[in-house]
């Protein structure tokens, strides 16, 4: 019964999940949001093309190195995964570091930087007309296809929600775990703050990415890997068996 209230379990994060990105998307639309709370950081005929606060201290290092720590954890991840399969560390640490690597592979890899952003079509704020670009603004549900635009959804964002991929490997070190997870949706926030001061994103485009990520994360750890099936069922038992006494010759 333990399997499929694991997988489970998973499958109702990840519907929770897409259904909180629905709502608050609502939300924010309902009262213009995207446009409204990005407007605070743009003043028409200020310097940096109006994003005057974009060149700052701590926004442009964010831009710049910002993804660093993701590639950091990426490379930790792995070195550990090959020290598990060789038997330098424990076999158990290997599903976890899976999770990690493959969603930073696939999360801001594939599904944002190849998929998202070349096929969604939807301007950055900098390129619409209402802060001095030439597109039109587009609601993050009315995409406009390829080649209208690459805000959505946000690489450096998803980059960073992807440090919340630690919190695969809480069954082996919970508070380790407890921390990826508040740290990586934290630094993904902060992180889609910094994008947009620099008229590069949406708030939807910084929801979104935060979104997808977690649900990536918790498909890979419950659904596809299994990781509490696999770290909560007990050990097989090792027992030896008795010792036969050989006969004596005399």
């Amino acid at each position: 019964m333990l399997p499929r209230r694991s997988v489970l379990k998973g499958i109702i994060i990840i519907l929770a999940t897409f259904i909180f990105g629905l709502v608050a998307t609502a939300a924010i639309d309902s009262i213009g949001g995207d446009l409204a709370w990005t407007a605070k950081f743009y003043h028409a005929g200020g310097f940096g093309e109006g994003w005057i606060h974009a060149r700052e201290f701590p926004w442009n290092v964010l831009y710049e190195y910002g993804e660093y720590p993701g590639v950091l954890i990426l490379a930790c991840v792995m070195i550990l995964y090959i020290s598990a399969l060789i038997g330098r560390v424990p076999r158990q640490y290997a599903k976890p570091c899976l999770v990690a690597i493959l969603s930073i592979a696939i999360g801001p890899g594939l599904l944002v930087n190849v998929i998202l952003k070349d096929c969604w079509g939807r301007p950055r704020p900098a390129e619409i007309t209402a802060f001095g670009g030439g597109k039109e603004f587009r609601p993050v549900w009315k995409p406009g296809g390829p080649g209208e635009g690459k805000s959505f959804t946000c690489g450096h964002c998803a980059m960073a929600f992807s440090l919340a991929s630690v919190a695969a490997f809480y069954p082996i070190h919970p508070v380790l775990a407890g921390c990826g997870l508040v740290g990586g949706i934290t630094y993904g926030s902060i992180m889609g703050v910094a994008r947009m001061v620099q008229g590069g994103h949406f708030p939807t485009d910084v929801l979104w990415s935060g979104v997808l990520i977690l649900m990536l994360i918790s498909l890979l750890y419950y659904v596809v890997l299994r990781i509490p099936e696999t770290t909560t069922q007990p050990p097989a038992p090792t027992t030896s068996a008795p010792r036969q006494s050989s006969p004596t010759v005399r």
